[in-house]
């Protein structure tokens, strides 16, 4: 039986009986069960995603790429970048953390995950302002973190507040290695420029032309769609940057706006695909006949599918890419059609327990050494069809950038620019 923190919570309770309630440990939790320390004989990792609640259909990809990955691992089945001879620690089967893309929840996990003696590494969290929230707990319990599509670009900056809880420095300020926090994909810095290059150059924007952005007020979408939008002014586009939270799904207003102030694109940060459906929905029904770009996290063809609408991804159509046909078709049999947005959440446990057997050659092992070996992990190539590694801060080396992806008339997707 699978081991699950449920942490599941209503997002629109009132604070007071949100705290209290994430106070209490969870009845199905097994997460602080265990009294053993780490294991190189069943190694014990834990996999975080959305998997309630309104980003569920990605939450659940990324669960499952996750659990394919551990099967073919224990299983000794072949899997691109590791070596033929390659020693494999096995992994026990996961805690499996339900955080909904909720930073309340994602510090209560790590709270309970850090009090797991034998928990070696988290392959997560899955949302940025998750690991604003929970990663500075981890970090102080040595728990290693590998994201498969945090891109706040922040969260591997030493120099912002987010980058220096997450890393450790000398008394010179210099960072320690090995840092907490790795991701798989990239950040949100290549995001926003080939974003915001989309639509100067694929939408038709041209200087002196209106841009409405929308960010969710939250600490994804922020910064990115802060930083689309300056690209954007800096090439003369007039731009209105509105801010309205994920929670709010009425964009009436928002959408009234864009029409009385004549706006060529609408370009929408959120990490809930469902709400770019709803408010290109509501734009259309507004008279809006512009272009439309939703950022990776709408990236859901079950919630988002209005013909026309572009989306940016670090994802891409995992179907395209060749090396990864085998365990593609391997994923559908066993868990149904992927969206492909777990697909580098495969990567990112990979790299975990590569790091893992690494550090258990000599039998034993620690989250410092586990730490330190992620970092040493180098995979010549990936499911993603790209080499991966880590820079000294945990930022992915090689891997894929952001693809462009139109919506078709029969709700598919379609690559309209290779990241």
């Amino acid at each position: 039986m699978k081991k699950v923190i449920v942490l599941a919570l209503a997002l629109l309770v009132a604070a007071a009986l949100a705290a209290a309630a994430l106070a209490r440990p969870s009845t199905t939790s097994s997460a602080s069960s265990a009294t053993a320390g780490p294991s190189c004989k069943s190694a014990l990792i834990a996999l975080d995603g959305p998997y309630t609640g309104p980003a569920a259909s990605a939450g659940i990809d990324q669960r499952n790429w996750g659990r394919l990955f551990i099967q073919f691992w224990n299983a000794g089945k072949p899997i691109p970048g590791v070596p033929k001879g390659f020693k494999r620690t096995k992994l026990a089967t996961p805690i499996e953390v339900d955080t909904q893309l909720n930073a309340q929840l994602a510090a209560t996990a790590a709270v309970q995950l850090r009090s797991n003696p034998a928990l070696l590494a988290l392959n997560g969290f899955s949302g940025s302002q998750e690991n604003v929230a929970g990663g500075p707990i981890l970090r102080r319990g040595g728990v290693s973190m590998v994201s498969g599509s945090a891109t706040r670009a922040s969260l591997t900056d030493p120099i912002t507040p987010d980058g220096h809880v997450l890393k450790k420095f000398n008394s010179a300020g210099k960072v320690l290695a090995p840092v907490y926090f790795r991701r798989v994909v990239p950040t949100d810095k290549r995001q926003g420029a080939t974003d915001a290059a989309f639509v100067l150059k694929k939408m038709g924007v041209k200087k002196g032309d209106q841009v409405m952005t929308v960010d969710q007020a939250e600490a994804y979408s922020v910064p990115l769609v802060t930083l689309i939008s300056s690209i954007l002014s800096k090439a003369g586009v007039k731009v209105d940057h509105e801010s309205q939270p994920a929670a709010q799904t009425d964009f009436t207003a928002l959408a009234n706006k864009a029409i009385a102030e004549h706006a060529k694109v609408v370009v929408l940060g959120s990490q809930v695909a469902s709400n770019a459906q709803l408010f290109l929905q509501q734009l259309k029904s507004k008279g809006f006949s512009g272009g439309f770009l939703g950022t990776d996290g709408t990236f859901v063809d079950t919630q988002f599918k209005v013909p026309g609408a572009y989306i940016s991804s670090f994802s891409l159509d995992i179907h395209d890419v060749p090396i990864a046909k085998p365990y593609t078709a391997a994923f559908e049999k066993q868990y149904g059609k992927t969206n492909s947005f777990g697909a580098p959440s495969w990567v990112a446990v990979q790299t975990i327990a590569m790091g893992i057997s690494m550090a258990c050659l000599d039998g034993r092992v620690s989250r410092g050494e586990v730490r330190r070996d992620i970092g040493l992990v180098k995979l010549k190539t990936s499911l993603l069809g790209k080499p991966i590694a880590f820079d000294k801060f945990g930022d992915v080396v090689g891997g894929v950038g952001f693809t462009m992806f139109q919506i078709g008339s029969g709700g598919q997707y379609k690559v309209v620019q290779k990241g």
